[in-house]
This record gives structure tokens, sequence and C-alpha cells, in this order.
């Protein structure tokens, strides 16, 4: 099965598994090394993923007073007809809330509103999106709802929408523009940067960070230059991947702010992650 490996026992299963945790590895020969591959992963748990706690700790401190507006912007439709506007604020536990108002609209509908890393007016759902939050057309819209499985640095989200939702027992018939973005608010974000000198540097493949890195352009770099995202191979492991372009895991992780990792530490294969803190 792609992203695991079987040990003969459980004593070397384990063993293995705080190897590679430390990037590390028990293999030896040619014939043990993982080799770049394009099979999507297969998600070995049954479903997606929960967030990744630990998100909301990259950076360790809080990164601005409780209180302190970061972003503010209004969510609005091409014909102006639909809009909330949203104003995201620190809390006490180091993350942030989305605090809503000036609902408007003038076809009352079911309406659910989210945070995404980027949208188009017509996208459809978004499994990734954050804090969604819907409500009928004869309640008022939420107050605000929490941002806090986006972590403590969530200005990877760079996108508030409005969606129509479903009506219970459905109605895609009389509303087939359910599902898709009706209003879009960009977000301009005034949280600093937990690590402001990251520099990422190039360094030779190895078992645990045995993909592929690219430059800006989209070409392959093979010795030196600037890279901007990597493909994950087979075996990789997020401690060795760091160690590849000389960062921390939580470098890597604010990077990669969505990051799916296995229990092992194993990344899942075939991701494409951000080496560039511009395109974070």
């Amino acid at each position: 099965m792609r992203g695991t490996r079987t040990a003969t026992t459980a004593v070397i299963g384990t063993v293995l598994t705080g190897l590679l945790l430390t990037g590390c590895t028990a293999f030896g020969g040619d014939d043990s090394v993982p080799k770049p591959s394009r099979q999507a992963a297969e998600d070995t748990t049954g479903g997606t993923p929960e967030p990744d706690p630990t998100l909301r700790t990259v950076g360790a401190k809080q990164a601005v007073p409780a209180g302190t507006v970061v972003a503010e912007t209004d969510a609005v439709s091409k014909s102006g007809d639909t809009s909330i506007h949203v104003r995201v604020v620190a809390d006490e536990q180091g993350t942030f809330e989305a605090e809503f108002s000036g609902y408007r609209t003038t076809e009352p509908q079911p309406m659910t509103v989210e945070f995404r890393r980027t949208a188009e007016y017509g996208d459809y759902w978004d499994n990734a999106a954050v804090a969604a939050t819907t409500w009928e057309p004869n309640e008022d819209a939420p107050a605000d709802v929490s941002l806090a499985d986006a972590g403590a640095y969530p200005d990877w989200l760079h996108d508030v929408v409005l969606v129509p939702a479903p009506k219970e027992g459905g109605d895609s018939d009389t509303r087939p523009w359910v599902g898709s973005v009706l209003a879009i608010g960009a977000l301009d974000w005034t949280i600093p940067r937990p690590f402001p000198d990251l520099r990422v540097t190039v360094g030779k493949d190895r078992p645990g960070a045995y993909g592929f890195v690219f430059g800006a352009d989209g070409k392959r770099l093979t010795d030196g230059g600037t890279p901007s995202t990597y493909q994950v191979a087979h075996g990789d492991d997020q401690t060795t991947v760091a160690k590849r372009f000389g960062i921390t895991i939580p470098e890597l992780r604010w990077l990669n702010p969505t990051m799916q990792v296995h229990d092992n530490g194993w990344i899942y294969e075939d991701t494409t992650l951000n080496l560039d803190p511009a395109s974070r």
C-alpha cells in the first residue's frame, strides 16, 4: 500500500517509526531508497484528515495582542445585492475570531460564510474551507465564528466568501447556483511573520527527502537556485524534508499550513509543498 511500509515485527515497526520521525532511516542498499513517484497518495485513514493541531502553535507565541484587528473586508456579490462585513480579531487563546455585521441580500436563502485560500466568483464547494457556518433565510447572520482551525497565523486564507446553501430536502432544480461562490472579500492581513528572516536553500536529495525541487519558472532544479515548490516522493518525512531545505519543521509547516502528514511523520505522497514565503 502506498504511504506505508510493513515491518516484520511490532518491535521493528516501532524502531522504524522512531527513526523516520527523527529524520533517520534504517534501510540500507540502493533498493531501499524511496524513488520519486507520480502516484497520488491514498488516505489510509479512510477520510479527510482533521486540521493539524500543531498549526495553532507555529511561531511559539501569540502573533498579536488579544483584541487586535488584523483583517477587515466586505464580501460582496458581483451585482452588489448581497454582502457582509467581516472583521478578524485576535482572541485570548492565541488564535483569531471572525466577526460579522451588516449582512444584506435582496434574495433571502440559506447562506454559508467561509474562509478560503483562494476564491473566484462561481467557484464550487471547497472541502479545505475553514470556519464555515450556515444560517437560514429567517435567521440573522452569525455574529462571529472561530478561526482556530486556521492556526496562529491564518493569513494563508486570502478570501472570505458567501455561498448559497441547499435547503432541507434539496432544491437543485430551482436553485442551480447552490454551492457556488456568490460574494467575495479579499483579506488584507496585518499579522507579523513568525520567521521574518526565513531563507530556503536547496540541499541534496536523500532517503526521506527524495522528491523533485522546482523553481518559480516551473523548471526542475538539480543544483542550487532559488526553490519555489517541492514534489513529495514516496517515503518523504517532514523532518528530513525540512533538513534538506535548511529550515525547521515549524518553518516548513508555516510555509505549508495545509500540509497533511501521516501519524508516522510521512508527508502525503505527491503533495506539492510551497518553499516561497511570498507564496504562502
